[in-house]
């Protein structure tokens, strides 16, 4: 696929469409950036989007929602909430079936677009703040998804590796916030931080697909969309510690023991190195053919799974695995062993020609998606640096050895946590 790169069409508003007629759905997407500051308004952040979805002044509750999604052909509409480097995102996103493959003539985008905007800027009120009731529930859900990290143990590890590698930054506080500051969030405080975000958050339209021109021009007509924003300290902070690693243990009752090995890098989407970090990344841990998969879990049997994986917006790296505990340190070690290998250039061609040919093939897929393409240009905007898929692409078919043995060299292990058995 050709794809096109993302053009701001409109000079009030970051407004970026991608025409394209290859999908069979069209993708609407609404971002709100904000800076994480404290985890009592990363809670709030949080809280709002899924109060925002239970209903609006035309569509007070789920089932008359969910009737007119279905009266717009199956049309969807999901609310998420993403931290990308020092950034959270709340993504209001809408997908509908492309007005070509209609039999007849539709006014269903624009039909579509205008629910999307009545759950966004119209919510169910009472007594001038939200439905108490949604409130209530929708704070208990978030309290639940909380408490729900500790269930799912591999990522309960790299938030509490990010937690401990991070005190000291925005990035270590978790996107949905801590339980002790949702707790103190009152219903017309929450109210009061959603018209401050609306009225002045950074904010970017996406739009995917096979748009009519007259969509377009009347989008802002059709929206209560704002053209202005104020809230614009949207930095990351880029830390890069020469200083011994720090060590955290926690015991839990668990059978697999987790490790999460915390590195500072010095790279970010925005550097020249980036790419060769891609392909390092692919290399170290980033595939079944590499370093660490290879060595820690094929051939020594070390662990049941390993991977590495990328922040690149903070430009961190993340080696993770599931041990026995008792082989913590053989596995850390062996990990060590596996970037000095990389740093010595102690790899093969073979090795080196296929994490790049993967890291190729995993943006070629990217380019049959319209959620991976609006994704992909949406990191690099944040970053300062639009670039469309085909150019991410070209860069990575020039790194060369010498540029991963700068890489490796470059990383410096921060931060070292293992969640292991109480009885192990």
């Amino acid at each position: 696929m050709n794809e096109q790169q993302f053009s701001n069409i409109d000079g009030r508003f970051n407004l970026h469409y991608l025409a394209t007629d290859k999908f069979k759905t069209n993708l609407v997407q609404i971002y709100f950036m904000l800076p994480l500051r404290t985890e009592k308004e990363a809670a709030m952040n949080a809280l709002i989007p899924a109060i925002l979805r239970r209903g609006s002044e035309n569509y007070p509750d789920n089932q008359l929602i969910k009737t007119e999604l279905e009266n717009l052909y199956g049309s969807a509409i999901n609310f998420n909430i993403l931290k990308r480097g020092e950034n959270q995102l709340l993504r209001f996103s809408l997908e509908m079936v492309n007005e070509k493959f209609l039999s007849h003539r539709s006014d269903l985008t624009k039909k579509a677009f205008q629910l999307l905007n009545d759950l966004i800027f119209r919510p169910v009120l009472e007594n001038n703040k939200f439905k108490q009731k949604y409130f209530e529930q929708e704070k208990e859900v978030l309290k639940n998804n909380i408490e729900a990290l500790i269930n799912d143990k591999y990522s309960y590890t790299i938030e509490n590796c990010i937690k401990k590698m991070c005190s000291r930054e925005k990035y270590g506080i978790y996107k949905l916030g801590s339980i002790e500051e949702l707790a103190k969030i009152e219903n017309e405080e929450l109210f009061a931080h959603y018209k401050k975000i609306i009225k002045q958050a950074k904010m970017s339209l996406f739009l995917v697909g096979n748009f009519k021109r007259k969509f377009i021009d009347d989008i802002f007509e059709q929206s209560l969309l704002p053209a202005s924003s104020e809230i614009v300290d949207d930095n990351t902070e880029l830390l890069y510690r020469e200083k011994e690693a720090e060590y955290y243990q926690t015991e839990l009752k668990l059978n697999q023991a987790r490790l999460s090995m915390g590195y500072r890098t010095g790279i970010t989407r925005n550097s020249t190195a980036y790419y060769a970090l891609l392909v390092f990344n692919s290399l170290l841990g980033g595939s079944t053919h590499s370093k660490l998969f290879q060595e820690v879990r094929e051939k020594r049997s070390l662990a049941y799974y390993v991977s590495s994986s990328i922040e690149t917006t903070k430009g961190l790296l993340f080696i993770n695995s599931g041990i026995n505990s008792a082989n913590s340190k053989k596995v850390e070690n062996l990990t060590q062993e596996q970037l000095a290998k990389i740093a010595a250039g102690d790899f093969s061609e073979e090795e080196f020609s296929r994490s790049k040919k993967s890291i190729i093939n995993s943006l070629k897929q990217d380019l049959d998606s319209n959620k991976a393409l609006a994704a992909h240009f949406l990191l690099s905007l944040i970053n300062n640096k639009e670039e469309s898929i085909n150019a991410t692409i070209k860069q990575v078919e020039q790194i060369k050895r010498s540029d991963l043995i700068k890489v490796a060299k470059k990383l410096r292990l921060d931060t070292i946590y293992l969640l292991k058995g109480k009885d192990d």
